[in-house]
């Protein structure tokens, strides 16, 4: 077995019975490596080894910069055994840790790492893992390059060591929660970006921050995946660009957008915006919702929906709902696919929206919400998705009649729904016509073969009685009283099929001209 450390370009000796040195093997919980006293201990000493000599190397070392005459005298300087803070204090002490494991530690172990760390001016971390879970040193300034952090991990108050797209942390992995860590006294203010095509296995909780610069600085077209991102009480200054994001959850709550949002072609199992206020644009343009719910929200300028899709894997209780949403400026929705329903019943609109081409496929859409879609498309003129969107209006407040009692209204309701669906369907009325004037022929064709008298012999006198006065009534009616001169016997008949053809033949008409006029 080799005595020599396994990872790359490192010539230390094995930890142990490890196939790393003490600085690259894999490390535990605190409790775990406490207990194994060598490991705590021994990192301590080799991190000053590296540092010291990653210092004074002729390549990239930075000691020709500095006034100390050794590595010995750096190393006891970073031990604590004396005090040179009058030499390097203002010269750049810059170090890059490669691959190195970094344990949990305590502020009270005399080997505790920090004493060291916060000696430094600059740190880059390349390919390093943690075990710990903050490193709260507000004075250095750090990048995270490639690294791996294995459990949860809070984001603190840092400084930013300057890199190529400027973010904190660039390609790293969080296997555990990431959240924000601040002290009581400390000003809750993020001024540096944060995360550049990073990986996260678990949520991201932002809260109670001010944020000034760009969150997220990804590569266009990588997808981010996110297993919840939440956004809690923040004011986000600068751009918020988080496309091509996957997601089971995305929480933004009492928080406040200054600048554009765009969460473009991102897959959402759930979206929540509660009492959240967008003042700049905003635009999900191509993203596919499942669970949609915003309420008391208020987006300022535009705000863009256009070809996204609401509520594909989610049950029939899944309607996009917008809960005294607020749109002060214009809104697009255009190509955009509801599968189980719009509510936009206690939306605030200052402008009519754009919902050109939208598809809503379940019956879950209130009526409300069907009248403003159809007063959109009025407004701008485009008078045949008006009048289909108002089919589907009358529709809804047809539906809503079916539990009261009989009365005028309701019958008016169904006779339009179903002779020409309120309208929208002249092949409807033009059947309805064929199947009446049939009816019509048959009973005049009874009648003068007097087939109906001879199937009630008993009745014929009362029947004739009635149809008699009946035929008389008919006959004198002004508008029809011409047309009756033919139809000698069986004017009372023809009155009501006249009168039925004629509303079929006006709503024939009607549907035609809905779909024909300018």
């Amino acid at each position: 077995m080799s005595q020599i450390c396994s990872f790359e370009d490192c010539e230390r000796d094995v930890f142990q019975d490890r196939q790393e040195c003490v600085l690259h093997c894999e490390k535990k919980d605190y409790s775990t490596d406490w207990f194994n006293i060598k490991i705590l201990a021994n990192f301590y000493d080799e991190l000053i080894e590296y540092i010291a000599n990653f210092i004074f190397h002729p390549l990239w070392g930075s000691s020709q910069d500095l006034n100390i005459d050794s590595i010995d005298s750096l190393k006891r300087y970073l031990k604590d055994e004396f005090s040179i803070d009058d030499v390097i204090s203002d010269l750049p002490l810059t170090v890059a840790f490669n691959g190195i494991f970094f344990p949990c530690r305590d502020d009270r172990d005399r080997f505790d790492y920090f004493k060291i760390l916060k000696k430094l001016e600059s740190i880059h971390f390349g390919f390093c893992k943690f075990s710990l879970s903050w490193i709260d040193l507000p004075e250095v300034k750090f990048f995270y390059q490639d690294c791996e952090f294995n459990t949860y991990w809070y984001i603190s108050k840092s400084k930013l060591l300057g890199n190529m797209n400027n973010v904190l942390y660039q390609n790293c992995i969080f296997n555990g929660a990431v959240s924000t860590h601040f002290e009581a006294d400390e000003e809750r203010v993020l001024e540096i970006s944060l995360f550049n095509d990073c990986t996260f296995r678990k949520s991201l909780v932002l809260s109670s921050l001010a944020i000034t610069k760009p969150l997220f600085k990804n590569t266009e077209n990588i997808v981010v995946e996110i297993p919840e991102l939440q956004i809690r009480r923040c004011n986000i200054e600068n751009e918020f660009l988080l496309s091509d994001l996957k997601t089971n959850l995305l929480h933004i709550e009492k928080s406040k957008f200054l600048s554009k949002v765009e969460i473009q072609k991102c897959d959402i199992a759930e979206a929540k915006f509660i009492d959240s206020d967008f003042k700049s644009s905003f635009d999900a343009y191509g993203t596919s919702f499942g669970n949609f719910f915003a309420a008391t929200t208020i987006f300022s300028d535009f705000a863009g929906f256009e070809r996204c899709e609401f509520g594909k894997a989610s049950d029939e209780n899944g309607v996009a709902q917008f809960e005294y949403v607020t749109f002060l400026s214009f809104a697009n929705i255009r190509n955009t696919i509801f599968h189980q329903g719009l509510n936009l019943e206690d939306t605030n609109l200052k402008e009519a929206p754009n919902f050109l081409n939208i598809q809503l496929l379940s019956d879950n859409t209130n009526r409300e919400t069907y009248r403003i879609i159809k007063h959109s498309f009025d407004k701008i003129g485009n008078h045949i998705e008006a009048n289909r969107f108002y089919a589907k209006e009358m529709d809804k407040y047809q539906q809503s009649l079916k539990d009261k009692p009989i009365s005028q209204e309701k019958i008016i309701f169904w006779l339009n729904k179903y002779s020409s669906n309120f309208g929208q369907s002249y092949l409807l009325p033009i059947f309805w016509i064929a199947v009446f004037t049939g009816i019509y022929y048959l009973i005049i064709q009874g009648y003068e073969s007097e087939i109906l008298y001879s199937s009630y012999l008993p009745w014929n006198e009362k029947i004739n009685f009635f149809a008699t006065k009946l035929n008389d009534v008919a006959s004198n009616v002004i508008p029809f009283k011409n047309l009756m001169k033919e139809s000698k016997g069986y004017e009372f008949i023809t009155l009501i099929f006249y009168v039925v053809l004629a509303s079929l033949i006006w709503q024939t008409i009607v549907a035609l001209k809905r779909y024909t006029q300018r």
